[in-house]
């Protein structure tokens, strides 16, 4: 079963509650994983700690319970940073497949692959964990996700032949970045023949909300959206399996549809525009972070970080003015009980080791402190 060029990443859903992560809203949910078929795509990726669990539950009410199994494909991920004994591996799985309702996976994820979770696939050695998977026939390709440098994926490709397939972190703003090395990485799966589905194409948001300078810069080529001129910098690249979106209602799903129904790769006068608009982001960007929410799942001091980080970087975005609308939302997540300020951060450094993008979280929340917190009493 070959995978569609466009996937359904089900890592940012439709929620009923916007302060509330785990509130899937099920039903419109419905609707995107519908329109999403009758398009002629089929393939979904979901893993253990998307929206607290609840992504893999979604996934069994609105697609596994509605659709024969096989019309659709389903990757799902051993989480690693989870992992503190061998008995781990066998629950977790086993709660995943009751999650998710189904007798298999498709594709079966060792998630994050890094120095931080070396133990979790040497000491207690995952992979001899998932190829004992795919010998019963629990899982049909065995694969991992990646978020470190291209030195240890060469190793890790090296040491584990049986690795079918790469999850990389690839868009156009990373693609020369010297923290992500999406194109030293890139270049390792090719060289080790190893296929590529790749996770943040928008890079989290970030490259539909790009500056006004750099949106006016796309513009001056063509008439096309950000997130199409996104997908066009992938099509351009080969050994791609599969581009995972992360689509959070169902008009983001009509319109990534749209594009990728009629993508085409950028041009070379495109990709000399693509790496001005890069400089312009990376000018003007303060926090890179992509609000993949893993640092909220074990933050002590339950911060919304990702949050905090957006309201951060729109304030930076559009300049300083007393009472903006950033300081105003933050007071209002700062201010329930169920979540942390800013301020509460204890510099325990457990976010920092948890980020895919590498960010020192503890530094920029100090940072969120001076620029929303700090004010929150003058109004």
């Amino acid at each position: 079963m070959k995978p569609e060029k466009f996937g359904f990443g089900l890592m940012r859903l439709p929620l009923k509650d916007e302060t509330k992560f785990e509130s899937v809203d099920t039903e419109q949910l419905k609707e995107m994983v519908d329109l999403f078929m009758e398009k002629g795509y089929n393939y979904f990726d979901t893993a253990y700690p998307y929206h607290l669990g609840k992504s893999e539950e979604a996934i069994k009410e609105t697609l596994v319970k509605r659709s024969p199994r096989d019309k659709f494909i389903l990757a799902d991920k051993l989480p690693l940073f989870s992992i503190e004994k061998e008995e781990d591996m066998e629950r977790i799985f086993n709660e995943q497949i009751e999650r998710c309702g189904v007798e298999y996976f498709d594709y079966y994820l060792l998630h994050n692959l890094s120095n931080w979770t070396k133990k979790a696939y040497t000491e207690i050695d995952s992979f001899a964990f998932a190829r004992k998977l795919k010998e019963e026939g629990k899982i049909k390709h065995l694969g991992i996700s990646f978020h470190d440098n291209a030195k240890l994926l060469d190793e890790i490709l090296t040491q584990h032949p049986e690795i079918e397939v790469v999850q990389l972190q690839i868009n156009y703003l990373d693609w020369e970045n010297k923290s992500i090395q999406s194109k030293e990485c890139y270049e390792i799966c090719k060289k080790h023949k190893k296929p590529i589905i790749v996770m943040e194409p928008l890079k989290g948001g970030t490259l539909i909300n790009i500056p006004e300078d750099a949106k006016n810069k796309l513009k001056e080529n063509n008439q096309q959206s950000p997130i199409s001129w996104s997908f066009r910098f992938l099509e351009g690249l080969d050994n791609i399996l599969t581009i995972l979106c992360g689509v959070s209602n169902l008009k983001q799903m009509e319109e990534d549809i749209k594009i990728m129904d009629e993508i085409q790769a950028l041009n070379e006068n495109e990709l000399n525009t693509i790496k001005e608009v890069i400089n312009i982001i990376n000018s003007q960007i303060a926090i890179p972070c992509t609000s993949c929410n893993y640092c909220v799942e074990i933050c002590p001091q339950k911060i919304p970080i990702p949050t905090y980080f957006t309201l951060y970087n729109d304030q930076k975005q559009m300049g300083w003015e007393q009472f903006s609308a950033q300081q105003i939302y933050y007071r209002t997540y700062a201010l329930k009980d169920e979540y942390g300020m800013a301020s509460d951060c204890i510099k325990c450094g457990d976010c920092i080791r948890k980020c895919p993008q590498h960010i020192n979280i503890p530094s920029h929340l100090d940072d969120v402190y001076e620029e929303l917190e700090k004010t929150m009493n003058d109004f």
